[in-house]
């Protein structure tokens, strides 16, 4: 028998359970609750998925974040897995946060989940590019300014690492020609495939490959927080076209991986008679798919591209600088390649050199050479020597002119010497005297930076200093047509002579 002692303790237990029971009740069905075992559990975040393809989306689960800690909780997306997210002191302009001893390639803030902030709980999803490594994303609390990296995802891969991509192409001066480069994870067994429709013929061409490293930067942030490994650029010139007429397709290869085919139509020659579609733009950047955060954002950035490929097919583009907005942030350049290449695969794009890509020290660092071992354009000069000392010292003629139907065009490096005396100087007298008006009747001159300030009644904008431009010198003698510019973050065409020869450009700002 069980003395009444032993039934009064029993009912007790009894009674504690029954509360125990209800309390557990009570937080299973009170929204918002949280248990102090809940609230003891460590951090964490996860993805769905640890494998994809460029392009991708993955979602991003983050849980258990004490309360003192969510307003500045946010998630860094880094490349590869092993970036070293220790925290750093500010950097100078034009350095951004988060303060990271490598940059995030983008992030996001935790509290972008409505749940969040009441939760401590809460998701993102997130659009990956191939960017040639695996990605992981990390946790973080304290804000972007004095971040502190809390726990890190598993490393998301690409099923497509190797595969070639941001692939362009570029007129070579010489209408019998294209040039197509694209960029890879590998340098071996690179290769360009074409042939020609109307032919049974297959042709191969190897390419140049090159890279670039850290050294050959010459500032920060471009040697250090914004430096990420560019991978390998492959260029190499189809030959042999007819101007105008020759419809080809090509494929890219490198490591044994093949890109999608593409096809263009072989660059007009000279020729007074011929119609000619022109998309130009300037000052462009690129912006991130998902809507996180991401170095010097530029919204609606994707959008540029996107409407000159809506404008239909057109004989050229034309690119008058600020490029990427990269300003020593390596990864900017794979998201730009990504947004430009949907065009400049079908369609050459000839680009010219802006102040954000010559990013000398204290201006970003990159000093034009992934602008230049991304973009080869027919400059003056040895092309095959170009190749080899373009790394060791980068392309400083930055100049070059070619023909197309009714045009010769003519772009300049805003961003180097162009006085009287200068090469780029000598280069533009010996090339506007040597132009067949007869063949093509028009010259239209570009260059980033706008001869003139509109914005103040066109005052000479002072990076010149050029008395040729301010006397009219090479305007007026070889009556040029049309400048246009960038650098005022919009495409200017500043009318250069009477309206008589003015060509009407359909243009894309």
């Amino acid at each position: 028998m069980i003395g009444g002692g032993a039934r009064q303790r029993i009912a007790a237990l009894s009674a504690a359970s029954f509360a125990v029971a209800l309390i557990t009740v009570l937080v299973a069905v009170v929204p918002g609750y949280a248990s102090p075992a809940a609230g003891n559990a460590s951090p964490s975040i996860v993805v769905n998925t640890t494998l994809i393809s460029s392009q991708d989306w993955v979602k991003v689960t983050f849980s258990n974040v004490p309360e003192d800690k969510r307003d500045h909780c946010w998630i860094g997306v880094y490349s590869p897995p092993n970036a070293n997210v220790t925290a750093i002191s500010p950097l100078f302009y034009p350095a951004t946060a988060p303060w990271t001893a490598t940059a995030a390639i983008k992030f996001q803030f935790c509290k972008a989940d409505s749940n969040f902030i009441s939760t401590g709980n809460g998701s993102y999803e997130f659009s990956l590019i191939n960017m040639r490594s695996d990605v992981v994303f990390w946790l973080f609390f304290e804000g972007i300014n004095k971040p502190k990296a809390i726990t890190k995802t598993k490393p998301v891969s690409f099923t497509d690492t190797d595969e070639p991509r941001h692939i362009t192409l570029a007129l070579t001066g010489n209408p019998t020609e294209m040039r197509v480069t694209w960029n890879s994870a590998s340098s071996s067994n690179a290769l360009l495939v074409y042939g020609v429709e109307g032919t049974s013929q297959n042709h191969t061409v190897i390419p140049n490959t090159s890279t670039y490293t850290a050294n050959d930067m010459c500032g920060n942030p471009a040697k250090t927080q914004g430096w990420r490994d560019p991978g390998y650029i492959h260029t190499a010139i189809i030959t042999g076209l007819e101007p105008g007429v020759s419809k080809v397709w090509y494929q890219c290869q490198s490591k044994d991986r093949n890109s999608p085919y593409h096809t263009f139509k072989a660059a007009k020659g000279a020729d007074p008679h011929a119609s000619l579609r022109i998309v130009a733009t300037a000052d462009v950047g690129a912006k991130e798919e998902d809507n996180c955060h991401y170095h010097w954002e530029t919204p609606d950035a994707n959008l540029t591209y996107q409407h000159m490929i809506n404008h239909g097919p057109s004989d050229v583009a034309l690119h008058i600088g600020d490029i990427a907005y990269a300003t020593g942030y390596s990864a900017k350049w794979d998201l730009f390649m990504t947004q430009a290449s949907r065009l400049a695969a079908s369609t050459p794009l000839m680009t010219a050199l802006g102040n954000h890509e010559q990013d000398v020290p204290g201006q970003g660092g990159e000093c034009a050479v992934p602008a230049i071992t991304r973009f080869p354009m027919p400059t003056p000069g040895d092309q095959k020597k170009k190749l080899k000392l373009m790394l060791q010292a980068y392309q400083r003629d930055g100049w070059y002119s070619f023909d197309m139907g009714p045009v010769h065009f003519l772009v300049m490096d805003t961003e180097l010497s162009c006085d009287p005396g200068s090469p780029q100087y000598a280069f533009f007298e010996k090339d506007l005297a040597s132009v067949n008006r007869t063949a093509t009747p028009w010259i239209v001159f570009a260059g980033h930076r706008p001869m003139y300030a509109l914005e103040f009644v066109s005052i000479l904008d002072p990076h010149f200093q050029w008395t040729w431009f301010s006397s009219d010198t090479l305007t007026i003698s070889y009556e040029l047509a049309q400048y246009t510019t960038g650098r005022a973050d919009n495409l200017k065409n500043l009318e250069l002579m009477m309206p008589r020869f003015m060509l009407a450009l359909e243009m894309e700002e």
